[in-house]
């Protein structure tokens, strides 16, 4: 009988193995996916960045060109000055000369606070195209690792399992079918340890019958609340508990 929980034992050992597998099926895509997330991202950020940027640009050169319109008219009206025959034109012209300027200086102090914001978009930018090399790198580095651990859990988990079905063939197919039938109820747990004289799985705490019996190791004891395999450690038990 004690061989049959020493099996047991390394039965819940390797399931613990294969439990471990499972949960990393599940996180490295994501880990896969969050890598891939933050290149996207941060390729999404430098773009909006270069539009923002590309906007000030075409905004600067607008009032660049309304610049150069008033200027050309300015000389325009500068020229025809000295052709002026009465007061009234001239003082009628160059208020509008005067207008054209005004407009001028302000477009100019427009132009000032669009230089301020090109400074800050391309500070942004210059960020953006940092954070996307970074993002870049850091997917390079570890893509390729992620997607070969990924790609190698499925046999590995097959392995295991196959070690783990060469042990349960040593016992009776009714324990077979009563440890399975645990293993995929009882949350991959079948096999517990007596801690303290309760249960190593749901706490409840053992009678004073099923600890005597558990020293014995005469027969396999289940817990009378969870209905797991409780075992007590083998004095020269290496085994670690998951």
């Amino acid at each position: 009988m004690e061989s049959q929980l020493r099996t047991l034992e390394q039965m819940q050992l390797l399931d613990n193995k294969i439990g471990r597998y499972r949960v990393l099926q599940q996180e490295l895509p994501k880990q896969l996916s969050e890598i891939n997330e933050q290149v996207v991202q941060a390729t999404a950020n430098l773009l909006a960045s270069e539009s923002e940027k590309a906007e000030i640009n075409k905004k600067q050169r607008a009032l660049e060109g309304e610049v150069d319109t008033f200027k050309n008219q300015i000389n325009k009206y500068g020229a025809q000055l000295s052709e002026i025959k009465t007061n009234k034109e001239y003082k009628a012209l160059n208020s509008e000369i005067a207008y054209l300027k005004d407009k001028i200086s302000e477009i100019e102090s427009q132009l000032l606070a669009l230089m301020d914001e090109e400074s800050e978009a391309k500070t942004k930018n210059d960020g953006f195209k940092k954070a996307l090399q970074d993002a870049e790198a850091n997917k390079h580095a570890k893509e390729g690792d992620l997607k070969a651990q990924i790609d190698s859990l499925e046999k590995e988990i097959e392995d295991t399992r196959a070690q783990r079905n060469k042990l349960a063939i040593t016992l009776p197919t009714p324990l077979i079918k009563r440890y399975g039938n645990l293993i995929k109820h009882k949350d991959n747990l079948a096999v517990v340890y007596n801690r303290d004289g309760s249960c190593g799985g749901c706490g409840f705490v053992l009678r004073q019958q099923m600890r005597i019996e558990l020293q014995l190791r005469e027969k396999i004891v289940y817990c009378e609340n969870c209905g797991r395999i409780i075992l007590d450690r083998f004095p020269d038990d290496s085994a670690e508990e998951d």
